[in-house]
């Protein structure tokens, strides 16, 4: 599937990252645990760093790329494949239940309840920021597996005005931004 023949400003990823044997819970049931391939396919590190979104950005330009912490590596040499610099955690939501509760899942180290989108940058973005008080800390319910807030999409319209652009492996459609992946 081909990247569209379009320049973009601002780039919203949500990397398929492989995760090799971990599982997930199924959020439908909330305790059955299945494989990651079971909710969507997952690309390897070298398939993600080599899709040529440098060729759909502009000059100037913003990167959103959703990681988890035990991804971070390879998110900073996604940002490099695709020319940008690493500047700063844009958003840091904490997963709750539909009951309010925060999300408690199993990892090695220490069970995780939240998730990060790291923010790249080329060029000169800071002339497109239109407000300085746009918050970092999203507090929303985790619904199907592996869908973001609507809130996050939301400030970065807020943040950066109504510039051209793109979610990178969307799973639905969302006004004013142009959609690309399998499952859109």
């Amino acid at each position: 599937m081909e990247l569209p023949d379009k320049k973009y400003s601002i780039i919203y990823a949500d990397p398929p990252w492989h995760y090799g044997s971990k599982s997930a819970v199924n959020n439908s049931t909330g305790n059955t645990i299945v494989s990651l391939q079971e909710h969507y396919k997952t690309m390897t590190l070298t398939e993600i760093k080599s899709l040529p979104v440098q060729n759909i950005t502009t000059a100037d330009a913003a990167c959103f790329m959703w990681v988890t912490d035990s991804h971070l590596d390879e998110a900073l040499a996604v940002f490099k494949a695709w020319n940008f610099k690493y500047k700063t955690i844009a958003f840091n939501w904490i997963k709750t239940t539909v009951k309010g509760n925060f999300c408690k899942n199993v990892a090695p180290w220490t069970m995780k309840s939240s998730e990060i989108c790291l923010l790249g940058i080329k060029g000169q973005m800071t002339k497109y920021k239109q407000k300085n008080n746009i918050e970092s800390l999203v507090i929303a319910e985790r619904t199907k597996h592996s869908k973001k807030p609507q809130e996050v999409r939301d400030r970065i319209d807020l943040l950066f005005g109504n510039l051209p652009r793109i979610e990178l492996f969307a799973r639905n459609k969302t006004p004013g931004w142009d959609v690309w992946g399998n499952e859109v």
